[in-house]
């Protein structure tokens, strides 16, 4: 099993920056702002659930959700998944909305997680064994409008054939994963995770994978159980790129609260 200690989610945002003039990236069929090592790449929305059921195969060798059915969050082997939709990728061209498509008439970036198991819980704080976890992001065009338009409704988890359904655009490892909850049920707080980068398509992974062998990006989110069965409600949150080590350096490991948080790439 894979531990990690405790992380803050301030560090990149302490090193994070913003440039309306900034050189835009175009990659996987989207455009993105230019994004500095620490700065916020994206935006979305998701809904999540734990379930026992086995994950499938698609059609490139992911790992796939193949069922909504969940179980109470302290059912034996249960594992938390999820899916989601981006909202807004880094933008500082567009004053009134975030458009990403790259010359797309309809395009969505989609995604769907899985495979973390809690592996100690404490008042509190949940630490995930992230040894079989798992993050895929899909890229739709056209968009399936039920995917991406309903990505707030408590009932989004129906949708997750939908949200699976497009040209893989980016594979993930988690390295780490925590949920600061106000309860040891899960009724809600905060989740923290690293990544890295392990597939997807070329173009994408030549402009995520920028870390040399360590975590590429931070994802935050919040969502809260309780008011929906057995599924999250309100859930929302942000990627951001790793700050590079030499960042991290000049900011101080103290700041930041990431010593002992990075993690090797799987191998």
């Amino acid at each position: 099993m894979k531990y990690v200690t405790s992380f803050i989610g301030a560090a990149a945002l302490a090193v994070a920056s913003f440039n309306a003039s900034a050189a835009t990236v175009s990659a996987g069929g989207v455009v993105w702002d230019e994004v500095a090592n620490g700065g916020v790449l994206g935006n979305f929305n998701f809904q999540q659930w734990y379930s026992t059921t086995a994950y499938g195969v698609g059609s490139q060798g992911q790992q796939t959700i193949t069922s909504n059915t969940a179980v109470p969050i302290l059912t034996p082997n249960a594992h938390l998944n999820g899916i989601g939709v981006f909202t807004s990728l880094n933008d500082g061209r567009l004053v009134f909305g975030n458009q990403y498509c790259a010359g797309e008439v309809s395009c969505a970036l989609t995604f769907a997680f899985g495979g973390l198991k809690v592996a100690s819980l404490t008042p509190g704080e949940f630490i995930f064994d992230t040894s079989a976890a798992w993050l895929n992001v899909y890229f739709q065009s056209p968009a399936i409008a039920t995917a991406v338009n309903n990505s707030s409704n408590n009932n989004y988890n129906n949708q997750f054939a939908n949200v699976q359904n497009g040209t893989l655009w980016a594979s993930f490892a988690f390295d780490s994963a925590i949920l600061r909850a106000q309860a040891l049920t899960g009724s809600g707080g905060f989740f923290e995770a690293m990544l890295s980068v392990t597939g997807g398509l070329p173009d994408v992974v030549a402009a995520l994978d920028r870390q040399n062998g360590m975590s590429d990006i931070y994802i935050n989110t919040q969502a809260a159980f309780g008011t929906n069965g057995n599924y999250s409600s309100g859930g929302s949150g942000r990627v951001e790129l790793i700050p590079a080590p030499a960042s991290i350096a000049l900011l101080g490991l103290g700041l930041l609260g990431l010593a002992g948080a990075r993690r090797f790439k799987k191998a």
